[in-house]
C-alpha cells in the first residue's frame, strides 16, 4: 500500500478522542484508527524508509502497532490522568537491531493543532551519558557535531531532549562547550500546523524533507555515539 495521505477522518477522530477519552466511545469508532490511522502510518513511514535508504540504509522498521507504531494506549498505572488513550498517534524507526529506545531514529508524530518530524535519542542510558561526554572531549567529533545540528537548524528543526540546568562537573559554565554538555539526550524537531498537505503526498515530501535535514546528526549519533 502507498501512502496517499493521513486520513482527514483520522485527524477528526483524534480530536473526538480528546473529548470521549473512554473505551466504549473507542470501540465504537475503532474503525477510523484500524483502517484508517494504523494504515496509513505504516505506509508512510514504509515510503518513508525507501526514500532514506541513501543517507539511513540501517534505519529498522518494524510494520505493526507496538512495533514502529506506538500503542494508542497510555500507560497509566503511575500517573494520576487514568484517561486510557493518548490524543496523538506516533511511530519511530530506529538505526539497526538495538532497542528502540536506545538508537537514534525518525520519529513522526499526527495529533489535531499539531505535526511533528524529528530524530534523535531524547534520552541517553547511562552509558550513552558517559560516552556522549567523552565525545566532547574530542575537537574532530564536536566540529562534526555542530555541522549537524547546524544543517538540522537550517532546514528548521530545533533541538529538544533532556537537559542539565548546568553544565556537568569538569566543563566550564563560560566555555564553548557549556551548553553541548548540558545535554541528557539530543533530538530535534520541526513542528507544523496540520493543513490539507497532511492528506497527500505532500506529507511524505515534508518529513523526508526533515528527515533529510536530521540525517548529518542521525549519521554522528550512529557512528560515534551508538557505533
Amino acid at each position: 500500500m502507498a501512502f496517499e495521505g493521513f486520513p482527514e477522518s483520522g485527524l477528526a477522530f483524534l480530536r473526538d478522542l480528546a473529548e470521549h477519552n473512554d473505551r466504549d466511545w473507542f470501540e465504537a469508532h475503532r474503525g477510523a484508527w484500524d483502517q484508517g490511522i494504523v494504515p496509513a502510518m505504516l505506509a508512510w513511514c514504509a515510503d518513508l524508509q525507501q526514500r532514506l535508504r541513501d543517507v539511513m540504509p540501517g534505519l529498522t522498521f518494524v510494520p505493526r502497532v507496538g512495533g514502529s507504531l506506538y500503542r494508542l494506549n497510555r500507560d497509566v498505572r503511575f500517573s494520576k490522568d487514568k484517561r486510557p488513550y493518548k490524543k496523538h498517534v506516533a511511530a519511530l524507526m530506529w538505526e539497526g537491531g538495538a532497542e528502540k529506545q536506545d538508537a537514534p531514529g525518525i520519529y513522526l508524530h499526527v495529533a489535531p493543532g499539531e505535526v511533528l518530524f524529528g530524530g534523535g535519542l531524547y534520552v541517553f542510558e547511562e552509558a550513552r551519558i558517559d560516552r556522549y561526554r567523552k565525545l566532547l572531549r574530542s575537537p574532530g567529533s564536536v566540529e562534526r557535531l555542530q555541522a549537524a545540528l547546524a544543517a538540522a537548524k537550517k532546514g528548521g528543526l530545533k533541538p529538544v531532549g533532556e537537559k542539565l540546568v548546568k553544565p556537568p562537573r569538569g566543563f566550564d559554565p563560560e566555555g564553548p562547550l557549556a551548553e553541548l554538555s548540558k545535554h541528557q539526550g539530543l533530538a530535534v524537531v520541526k513542528s507544523m500546523k496540520p493543513a490539507g498537505w497532511l492528506h497527500g503526498s505532500d506529507a511524505l515530501d515534508k518529513s523526508e524533507a526533515a528527515a533529510r535535514a536530521y540525517a548529518p546528526l542521525h549519521a554522528w549519533m550512529r557512528d560515534e555515539l551508538c557505533g
